[in-house]
């Protein structure tokens, strides 16, 4: 289905406005001007789109040339975003078994508020985080790449356990709660939802709700469903007050997908190729650990304060996770993600997707490429 939607381009803000040529019926030497001003446009047009599109697989592997130790990094410590997310462990588990220390490299972990726009300004050189969190603002122009799968799954379409409805063409007429802004990762998995299922998000009424209050709106009839993530959810599943009728994880469509992902600065990738791979090759040796040894990694983020909660609702949520899956996972659901934001009008951008992924594509790591 091809979303031309009215809520969703009310959301886009400072997107790309493209304007065609008019075509007009000429002859003689007008008719001439006219074919030379339409060339100079077209070509003007086309320096603008070869301006805009960067590949930075190219300038980062120029840059992988040079010894490590001519890269600007070198010696430095590299800041990593904080989260205390069961299933954004990587790095945490990288941490804990030393993996970042087996390959030279020294880390800091730093909480911020908006990691996001941390990693984009430069606070902060790589994060793991949802796909869907950050591939619209990467193409608004923060200045982050996309480099290395961490594992599928995450987030669901929930409804009251006693609820009517049971497929996503059923919410239309009725309302679906956004727990993390409008516009946020949570809204935009709803709309690749129901742009695969041919549901109509105009007919969908959308409702800024707190996740703290999220569960009792639902109780009392305020909304009807909401995209939550499954870490949260879990414990209400658990109680038989919510189940989900789409989900990015157990779904034999998106649950395939790679849901989240070590994204860098870009300028620190780019400029620091070598540095970034063995960040990367560390945190895919410790998702490698966690799938292989799922109690054990839980008990060590348990031990260190790096979650909380019930512990074997922690073990099972990570064991839903497959942090097994490999670049090329992630580059297809990437790609894939392009498409859909493009045809829903989430991104609208004159770049191509071929383009698209040769500028935010940047994969790193080497664990995998080792067995």
């Amino acid at each position: 289905m091809k979303i031309k939607s009215k809520i969703v381009g009310a959301l886009l803000i400072g997107s790309l406005v493209l304007t065609g040529c008019q075509s007009q019926i000429n002859t003689g030497e007008n008719s001439s001007n006219n074919l030379s001003e339409n060339k100079s446009t077209l070509s003007n047009e086309k320096s603008k789109k070869d301006k805009n599109f960067e590949d930075v697989q190219k300038i980062a592997k120029e840059n992988s040339k040079k010894d490590i130790k001519e890269e600007p990094r070198y010696k430095d410590k590299i800041k990593l975003g904080y989260s205390g997310d069961l299933c954004l462990g990587g790095p945490n588990i990288a941490n804990l078994n030393g993996y970042f220390k087996e390959g030279g490299v020294e880390v800091e972990f730093i909480n911020t508020k908006n990691p996001k726009d941390a990693l984009g300004s430069g606070k902060l050189d790589g994060l793991v985080g949802e796909f869907a969190a950050m591939v619209v603002p990467a193409t608004k122009g923060l200045d982050i790449v996309f480099s290395s799968a961490s594992h599928t799954g995450c987030k669901s379409l929930y409804v009251l356990n006693d609820s009517e409805i049971t497929k996503t063409k059923e919410l239309e007429g009725k309302n679906l709660a956004i727990t993390n802004g409008i516009g946020n990762s949570n809204h935009n998995t709803a709309l690749r939802f129901f742009n695969n299922d041919d549901v109509d998000p105009d007919k969908v009424t959308y409702k800024q709700v707190d996740n703290a209050a999220v569960i009792q709106a639902m109780k009392d009839g305020e909304i009807d469903s909401a995209v939550l993530d499954d870490q949260f959810a879990k414990k209400f599943v658990d109680k038989g007050e919510i189940r989900a009728i789409r989900s990015m994880t157990h779904d034999d469509d998106f649950g395939k997908e790679v849901c989240c992902v070590l994204a860098f600065n870009k300028k620190f990738a780019t400029e620091n190729p070598l540095i970034a791979d063995k960040v990367a090759s560390a945190i895919q040796k410790a998702n490698s650990y966690m799938q292989n040894n799922p109690k054990e990694a839980t008990q060590k983020l348990y031990d260190n304060n790096l979650a909380s909660g019930d512990f074997d609702a922690g073990l099972e949520l990570i064991k839903s996770y497959d942090y097994s899956v490999k670049n090329d996972l992630a580059e297809k659901t990437l790609q894939s993600i392009f498409n859909d934001y493009k045809e829903i009008r989430l991104i609208e951008d004159e770049r191509s997707v071929d383009q698209l992924m040769k500028s935010y594509w940047l994969p790193m790591g080497s664990f995998y490429d080792e067995k």
